[in-house]
């Protein structure tokens, strides 16, 4: 007898759908995030920050509205950094209420920590704080994300992390 049916390593895309859809059909289910948070990269750092601060800066600015109020139009004279991060940390706030929610609806547990494999069917979480705990699982989905690839002839400028 196993802790639960399937242990899902990781929270972004591919591993909460996984998770969510075996909870749909009767499977209990544990997902591990190392984040301090679930929903991945995509939430955290990718798709939805990037995207959130595209659409700010538009919004503030009144971009959109420029056709029809004139080239004047401006929802906000001077755009800050706190502009976009307060809209930023509303926007992730919300997108990870929305996954803890389908997650408790479809009762899905999770765990935060770091995950590896102990034994064929045995995943030991580490805890920031350094404490263990081993699950069980008749299957283990990795789902830990990605990084972007850097090519070396385009270098990267350092980036400041939104805290979370």
């Amino acid at each position: 007898m196993h802790d639960y049916d399937m242990i899902v390593i990781g929270s972004g895309p591919s591993g909460r759908r996984a998770a969510i859809q075996s909870a749909k059909i009767g499977k209990s289910v544990l997902v591990v995030e190392k984040g301090r948070r679930v929903g991945g990269v995509s939430v955290h750092t990718g798709t939805i920050p990037s995207k959130t601060l595209r659409e700010t800066v538009l919004n503030l600015s009144g971009w959109r509205e420029r056709g029809f109020y004139g080239r004047s139009y401006r929802v906000k004279q001077d755009i800050g950094a706190g502009d976009l991060l307060a809209r930023l940390r509303m926007t992730l706030d919300h997108e990870v209420e929305v996954l803890e929610h389908q997650f408790n609806r479809n009762g899905v547990r999770t765990a935060r920590g770091e995950a590896r494999f102990a034994g064929p069917h045995e995943i030991e979480v580490t805890a920031e704080s350094g404490d263990k705990h081993v699950y069980t699982a008749g299957h283990v989905l990795i789902a830990c994300g990605t990084r972007p690839y850097r090519p070396r002839s385009h270098p990267v400028q350092p980036h400041h992390r939104v805290r979370q």
